[in-house]
């Protein structure tokens, strides 16, 4: 059975399914040293590839894998990527997410994540979402503390990503744990 597509609207943030004109944007975003580094993203990604790139992401949006394009209302156009893969029959799901140099640093990834996990929760009925980290990223880490999320510890050699299987850091959130970044801090 086909999954439609969805789009999920929060403050300042609009997540909707890639499209195919998508492809510039994303080849551009991807030159950034940054994102080639700390990211699954293919190195000195083409428009070509980028196209392709796409055309895989939606074909896999029926398995449980939605990658959406950041947007910032009313432009429409794709300043990063924001995702979840989702394992129902282990009610958990792994978030991921990128963005575009120009925007980074003005809570546009943290909208995201936050959006991307409440829907998570509220539509899929997961008891638990997580994500990783490069341990030499500390802004990626900073979006996922900022989010609630909880700091798990160091997975060593978790995955191979492009030439390396680097050491990140596991974060994660569970429903009861909303609270905690919806009322900030406590010092």
């Amino acid at each position: 059975m086909a999954v439609p597509f969805t789009t999920i609207a929060g403050e300042r943030v609009l997540l909707r399914p890639f499209r195919v004109e998508d492809a510039v944007d994303i080849a551009e975003s991807c030159q950034d040293p940054e994102i080639r580094r700390f990211t699954m993203m293919p190195e000195e990604m083409t428009e070509a590839q980028a196209r392709e790139w796409i055309e895989q992401r939606l074909a896999r949006w029926d398995q449980g894998l939605f990658a959406f394009a950041i947007t910032l209302p009313p432009s429409d156009r794709c300043i990063g990527q924001m995702g979840i893969l989702l394992e129902p029959q282990f009610r958990r799901g792994e978030a991921f997410y990128w963005l575009d140099r120009q925007h980074r640093g003005q809570g546009i990834a943290s909208e995201a994540l936050n959006l991307i996990t409440d829907w998570a929760f509220s539509e899929h009925g997961l008891a638990r979402v997580h994500l990783v980290t490069h341990v030499d990223n500390p802004a990626s880490q900073r979006v996922a503390e900022r989010c609630g999320y909880q700091r798990e510890g160091i997975l060593r050699a978790w995955e191979p990503v492009k030439d390396d299987q680097p050491d990140v850091v596991m974060w994660s959130r569970l429903p009861e744990d909303l609270g905690l970044y919806r009322s900030g801090p406590t010092s």
